[in-house]
């Protein structure tokens, strides 16, 4: 067996395994469902997008660069090693070294067409947004080997760093590099720049490939792995799966004392429903994010988008809410009392609408208040 025979077996291993996990929730009412919102999307965007030119021509132009360098730091190189690997191919070396060899290649083909996809897509909305601002060809080389340099730069962080010292680094290379990015467009230093950064890329991309890298590709192949699957499960209302979290204490209510007097059984749900939502961060910083960008929103679309927008806050947040609470009826200890007085049908609504309501009304208040504004300003 050859390096690349096992690369493209492995391959074709990955592509069954994902798509057995998708059949197994997704069914075509699910597919139906996902194009027809694709193609609403896609009419919205093209219906609006005169105004949301106007509305980017209003931002700083650093914002929107921003967005777009952040871009730049999504590429990933993909080795798909098993950890299996390590005790079958103890005495064959050259497979494992072949298999990180074609999987970079792959990853570096597929960052290649990512790259230049987004640096032309930039390049466009920023003609839109300020004409004459970028030259192109300079623009999509630039872009190109920035978005290269980076990939292999984070393969490379993984190799030495991990944990607080990892994300601290990440950090101060993700301020200077920005910097550096700023500074080429400003100053037009575009040859120099691309010249800098294929250097960089080079000696990086060397220095990954001679580095024993095993156990840290391993690692990050069983990361995107699973992280693919839980998008797959993601999108069925009948699989919950839990993010795994760090935290030790729960975040609020520590102690477990009552909040609410009424003991009556869906008085002491709706009380469970709070301490099981405000303990988890990720609910609560999920909660306030939905309310939070609709509200933002709301103050730069147009005023009948800004209606569309609540009614689709109005029935996205609802079914949010219903979800969170199935996880928490779901619990095995709560499975011993489904059917009892404990867990009613009835009292989803009674317990959701608690967290439901205040968010409708902030959100319906701000909606009206954007109305006033918009006639009065005229």
């Amino acid at each position: 067996m050859t390096s690349f025979r096992l690369y493209i077996d492995r391959l074709k291993q990955e592509r069954q395994y994902q798509w057995k996990n998708t059949k197994a929730v997704i069914d075509w009412t699910i597919l139906v469902y996902i194009v027809l919102t694709l193609l609403f999307v896609a009419a919205m965007v093209y219906d609006m997008f005169p105004s949301l030119i106007a509305i980017l021509q209003e931002l700083p132009y650093g914002l929107s660069f921003f967005v777009i360098y952040y871009l730049a730091w999504s590429g990933t190189i993909r080795v798909f090693y098993q950890q299996a690997d390590s005790y079958f191919f103890v005495h064959r070396k050259d497979l494992l070294n072949g298999l990180k060899k074609w999987g970079t290649i792959a990853g570096l083909g597929l960052n290649v067409v990512k790259g230049v996809l987004i640096a032309a897509l930039s390049y466009l909305l920023m003609e839109a947004i300020s004409p004459s601002t970028l030259p192109l060809v300079e623009w999509i080389l630039f872009y190109l080997t920035l978005f290269l340099f980076i990939t292999v730069l984070d393969k490379v962080i993984d190799l030495h760093w991990s944990g607080w010292k990892r994300k601290l680094i990440t950090i101060a290379l993700f301020l200077a590099i920005g910097f550096f990015a700023y500074l080429t467009v400003v100053e037009s230093m575009w040859i120099l720049a691309i010249v800098m950064l294929m250097g960089g890329f080079i000696v990086l991309l060397v220095i990954y490939l001679r580095a024993e890298s095993f156990w840290v590709d391993m690692a990050h192949n069983e990361k995107i792995r699973q992280k693919y699957v839980g998008m797959i499960f993601y999108a069925s209302e009948y699989v919950h799966v839990p993010r795994a979290s760090d935290r030790t204490k729960p975040l609020f209510f520590r102690r477990s004392q009552r909040i609410i007097e009424d003991r009556r059984p869906h008085g002491a749900l709706t009380e469970l429903f709070f301490k099981y939502l405000l303990r988890n961060s990720r609910h609560i910083f999920s909660y306030l994010q939905m309310v939070g960008i609709t509200i933002a929103a709301m103050a730069y679309l147009p005023l009948w988008m800004t209606f569309g927008l609540f009614m689709a806050f109005f029935f996205f947040l609802k079914e949010w809410l219903n979800i969170v609470y199935d996880e928490l009826v779901g619990h095995p200890f709560l499975n011993m009392h489904k059917g009892k007085k404990l867990i009613q049908e009835h009292y989803q609504e009674l317990v959701t609408r608690w967290l439901y309501y205040p968010a409708i009304g902030l959100v319906g208040f701000v909606l009206i208040m954007n109305t006033l504004f918009h006639f009065l300003m005229r």
